[in-house]
């Protein structure tokens, strides 16, 4: 058995984020910023949207959650990270496009999340 101090990682621990199943959510329940833009939408009642909890994999600490809308038929998607520890992280929600279905438009949203620096 090998021994780690506390707070140090397992040499072959995984790194990264990972997330639980998302949530089907109504616009009262995403982030304020992300409805006041999609409510401007003439299109909103249109739009799918979820919530996801994201995780750091070698923690399994949260790091927050995703706010996502996003409508299949045109492929426009809009994101919101609320960051655990944070005030604010993002100073608006994020437009971007993204085909597929839920499960896709997490993915991209995470993937721009993690170029921006804001996960792993």
């Amino acid at each position: 058995m090998t021994k780690t101090p506390i707070g140090q990682p397992w040499a072959n621990e995984e790194t990264g984020t990972y997330w639980a199943s998302p949530n089907e959510v109504t616009l009262a329940e995403v982030h304020p910023l992300l409805m006041a833009v999609l409510l401007m939408r003439l299109d909103y009642a249109d739009w799918s949207l979820c919530s996801v909890d994201v995780y750091d994999m070698g923690s399994g600490a949260p790091l927050g959650s995703f706010d996502i809308g996003f409508n299949p038929r045109s492929g426009g998607a809009c994101g919101y990270f609320n960051a655990v520890g944070f005030e604010q992280i993002m100073s608006k929600p994020l437009w971007f496009n993204c085909s597929g279905d839920e499960s896709d438009v997490i993915e991209a949203f995470y993937l721009l999340m993690r170029n921006a620096g804001h996960v792993q």
